[in-house]
C-alpha cells in the first residue's frame, strides 16, 4: 500500500468533494503564448506522473487550508472526463503536433486562455482498518504539525519546500511505515470526538484512464517515462523482473534539501526488514559518469539517514535509454565490491506507442 497527501482547495474540499466522495485536479490555462502552453504541457505530465502512485486501497490525507484531514482511502485511481474538451484530455496534452495529424497538440489550437475545471478525479471513501474501526476523523491537524514530525525524525517524505511553498504539488507521496505518525496527532485532535466521516465513493463509470503519450516524435519529457513506470510497476512482468518487488513506493522524494529521487520505495521482507530501493529516470542516455554520481549521492543520502548506515539493503537503480560500455564495465566492477549498482534500458514500442520495452542490462 501506497499513501498520499492531496492539496486541495479548502472550500471545494468541504462543499464539494466531501459530499460528491471525490478529489478533484483542475487546469487553468492563464495565457496561451508558446512558452505558456509549454510549460502547461510540463506541468501536466508532472501532476500525472504525481497520480499514478495512487493505487485502489492506498491511504489518503487532504491538505486543505492550513490543515490535513484524514485518512481517506482511494476507490480508484485517477481518471478523466471523456466529456472534457479533447485538446485537454491527457492523451493530446503535448505543444508539438503529431507528425500525422497536425490538428493535435496544443500549439496553434489553443487561442484562448481556459479553466477546464475539475475533469480529473479519484473517488475515495473513509478509511477503514483491518479491525473494522474507521479512521477518517473529523477534525484535521495544524499543517506545520508535519515538520514537527519530520524534525523529531518520525517522518522524512515531507520536503522542506513545501513548508516555504515555492513549488506547489498536488500529490504528494507519503511511505506507508510514516502514515502511523501521522494517524497519531489526528487521533489526538478527535480524542474527545467519537464521530467519524462517512463517505460514499462517487460513480466515475464513464471516466477514462490518464493516458501518457510514448511517441518520441511528439514530445520527450522525463515524467512521461517516470510516470509510465508508476503506472506498470506490479503490473508489467519486464518492469517488475527488472525493478524487483516494491511493497510501498512514491516519486520525486526528498534526499536532503532540495534534492529529489526520481523514485523511492522499498520492499518489506517478512522478518520487517527493508530492502530500500533509489531509482533514477533518464530521457535519453545514460551520461555517464555524471548520472551514476547523481544516483551515488542520493543513496549515500538513504543510505545514511533512512537505513541506518547500511548500504546493503538499499539499491540504485538507473532507467535509461541506453548506456555506453564504458558505463557498464564501471557498474560492473563496482558491483563486485558488494554494491549494488542495476542499469535498465528502455525503448519505445512502435506502431501503437502504448507501452515501453524494458530491459535489464545490468
Amino acid at each position: 500500500m501506497n499513501a498520499h497527501i492531496i492539496n486541495c482547495d479548502e472550500t471545494e474540499f468541504f462543499n464539494s468533494f466531501l459530499q460528491g466522495g471525490y478529489l478533484g485536479v483542475r487546469l487553468v490555462i492563464n495565457s496561451t503564448t508558446p512558452q505558456a502552453l509549454s510549460g502547461a504541457c510540463r506541468t501536466s505530465y508532472s501532476m500525472y506522473a504525481d497520480m499514478k502512485t495512487i493505487r485502489v486501497g492506498d491511504m489518503i490525507f487532504v491538505h486543505a487550508g492550513q490543515k490535513i484531514y484524514g485518512a481517506f482511502k482511494a476507490v480508484t485511481e485517477f481518471c478523466e472526463n471523456p466529456r472534457t474538451i479533447r485538446h485537454f484530455l491527457s492523451k493530446n496534452i503535448h505543444y508539438k503536433p503529431n507528425p500525422s495529424n497536425t490538428n493535435s497538440g496544443w500549439r496553434n489550437n489553443i487561442n484562448e486562455t481556459i479553466d477546464v475545471g475539475y475533469y480529473r478525479r479519484i473517488a475515495i471513501t473513509h478509511f477503514i482498518e483491518r479491525g473494522e474501526e474507521n479512521l477518517c476523523f473529523i477534525n484535521g491537524v495544524d499543517s506545520n504539525e508535519v515538520f514537527e514530525l519530520k524534525s523529531k525524525r518520525k517522518i522524512w517524505s515531507i520536503p522542506e519546500r513545501w513548508k516555504y511553498g515555492d513549488t506547489a504539488r498536488t500529490v504528494r507521496p507519503f511511505m506507508e511505515n510514516e502514515t502511523l505518525e501521522l494517524l497519531k496527532i489526528i487521533n489526538r485532535e478527535n480524542a474527545n470526538n467519537i464521530e467519524r466521516r462517512t463517505i460514499t465513493p462517487a460513480q466515475l463509470n464513464n471516466y477514462k484512464p490518464i493516458e501518457f503519450i510514448l511517441n518520441p516524435d511528439i514530445v520527450v519529457n522525463e515524467k512521461i517515462i517516470e510516470g509510465w513506470i508508476l503506472e506498470n510497476i506490479g503490473r508489467h512482468d519486464d518492469l517488475d523482473n527488472a525493478l524487483g518487488p516494491l511493497t510501498s513506493f512514491g516519486n520525486n522524494m526528498p534526499a536532503g534539501y532540495l534534492k529529489f529521487m526520481d523514485i523511492f520505495g522499498y520492499q518489506e521482507l517478512s522478518t520487517g526488514i527493508k530492502k530500500y530501493k533509489v531509482v533514477e529516470v533518464k530521457t535519453n542516455d545514460c551520461v555517464f559518469p555524471n548520472d551514476i554520481n547523481q544516483l551515488l549521492g542520493y543513496t549515500d543520502w538513504v543510505v545514511e539517514n533512512i537505513a541506518e548506515g547500511d548500504y546493503k539493503v538499499v539499491e540504485s537503480i538507473i532507467i535509461a535509454r541506453d548506456f555506453n560500455s564504458d558505463c557498464i564495465s564501471f557498474v560492473e566492477n563496482f558491483n563486485a565490491t558488494a554494491r549494488n549498482i542495476r542499469l535498465i534500458k528502455f525503448d519505445y514500442a512502435p506502431p501503437g506507442y502504448s507501452q515501453l520495452n524494458i530491459t535489464k542490462i545490468v
